[in-house]
């Protein structure tokens, strides 16, 4: 028995919970918080490719930190452009949500 606490003490002293990553670090919180800032806010039409869009980030199986990091490195001088159309009031509304931003502070 002696033994077995032995070996079993260290492995538990040194073992950490598991990160949640629907929950954003403060890394990748930070991250989104400058994107959010340096988004263009001018008027976007809603347009097929903004519907795809926000599909592809509703359907992809990433988790909230995989779906941040992509649409930040997306981001090009404050937009978010898909297949060539500017989707960035989408782009906006989903790293908002991943946030977990309430909807009421939208620019």
């Amino acid at each position: 028995m002696g033994l077995v606490l032995s070996i079993l003490l260290p492995v538990v002293i040194t073992a950490h919970p598991l990160a949640n990553e629907e929950v954003l670090e403060p890394s990748v919180q930070n991250e989104v918080d400058h994107a959010l800032n340096v988004a263009s806010t001018n008027a976007v039409p809603m347009t097929a490719a903004a519907r795809d869009f926000a599909r592809l980030y509703a359907t992809n199986g990433m988790n909230a930190t995989e779906r941040a990091i992509s649409l930040i490195s997306s981001q090009k001088d404050g937009c978010w452009y898909w297949l060539g159309t500017n989707v960035t009031p989408v782009a906006v509304r989903i790293l908002r949500r991943t946030a977990g931003c309430p909807e009421a502070r939208e620019k």
